[in-house]
């Protein structure tokens, strides 16, 4: 990688420092929404909720989201019971079939070792609350970061409609409120659970900046026809939520073909997210050599901005 020519030279002779290039993106730290604590804590009390015992809860849940692992598929499921066939067999000389791994202690232990016991979380009233307390902040952090690069680099893009994959509490419409207010006029979320929709609701109504209850939209199933695209399409943290690569890959294709402008993918800065990403923008990029023309903006790696 080449630094610019006449950045090169302000840093040669101590003209600018490193930490003042110009590829730094301010604010570097982002400040908590004024009206979400307040918000949390007046939830919290009229749903009858401790805090003493949410904020564990919360503390665990996050964590576990920061662990996961995609769902193994055939093939590697295939793959580890072979290898605790032949690994029984070294230590005992004994041939297993199928049923046997069903009823051997000890296959059954050295399967729950080797294979990753993926579910989907169910979020209920009280975990997507818990998914609030925890989760909310950083998410909201990483998002107006990367809407704030897309300012600062598209500064005549004017957003009109947004679309939101997996919308949880409503990060991503916050976040986008901050720059685009008064330009966005259709925000349309998509989340299965409708305690996470229900929540959201409530909080948009406690947003600042205000945004009107009749440009927001709430479904709990992706839309069958790729008509209409919206100028902004978000998928953040919830790739894992997918139960194979090819639904991955399915999902990925529609917000593809649901995209005008750009593409955001979001995951956890993990080797997991590292790789979930890869795989998207991967597939992107394949899939636009034989349609549109597509390039990453922004190849972060638990982010990628592809339009």
């Amino acid at each position: 990688m080449k630094v610019i020519d006449t950045v090169d030279k302000l840093l040669s002779n101590n003209e600018l420092k490193h930490k003042h290039h110009p590829g730094i993106m301010k604010p570097r730290q982002i400040e908590q929404p004024k009206w979400l604590s307040n918000t949390i804590k007046k939830l919290l009390q009229e749903e009858n909720i401790s805090s003493k015992i949410i904020y564990p809860f919360s503390i665990k849940l996050s964590a576990h989201l920061n662990g996961r692992h995609p769902p193994p598929e055939h093939e590697d499921i295939q793959s580890k019971i072979q290898e605790v066939k032949s690994r029984i067999y070294e230590s005992e000389e004994q041939e297993l079939d199928n049923e046997d791994l069903l009823t051997d202690p000890k296959a059954q232990k050295l399967l729950k070792n080797l294979i990753y016991n993926w579910e989907p979380v169910q979020y209920n009233k009280y975990a997507s609350i818990a998914y609030l307390i925890s989760r909310s902040m950083p998410e909201y952090s990483v998002l107006y970061k990367i809407l704030n690069e897309i300012v600062y680099n598209d500064k005549n893009f004017t957003p009109k409609t947004l679309f939101d994959f997996g919308s949880g509490v409503g990060t991503v419409m916050w976040a986008a409120s901050q720059f685009w207010s008064n330009s966005i006029k259709e925000y349309y979320c998509v989340d299965i659970s409708k305690h996470m929709n229900e929540l959201s609701e409530y909080l948009m109504e406690r947003n600042t900046p205000k945004i009107k209850s009749q440009y927001i939209f709430y479904r709990q199933f992706f839309p069958s026809s790729p008509i209409p695209t919206y100028d902004i399409v978000v998928s953040a943290y919830s790739l894992l939520e997918l139960p194979s690569q090819n639904s991955r890959l399915e999902i990925i294709l529609k917000l593809w073909n649901k995209t005008a402008q750009y593409l955001i993918i979001v995951e956890q800065g993990t080797n997991v997210g590292f790789k979930l990403i890869n795989e998207a923008r991967d597939f992107i990029l394949n899939y636009a050599k034989n349609a549109r023309n597509a390039h990453v903006f922004s190849p972060v790696s638990m982010i990628s901005i592809i339009i």
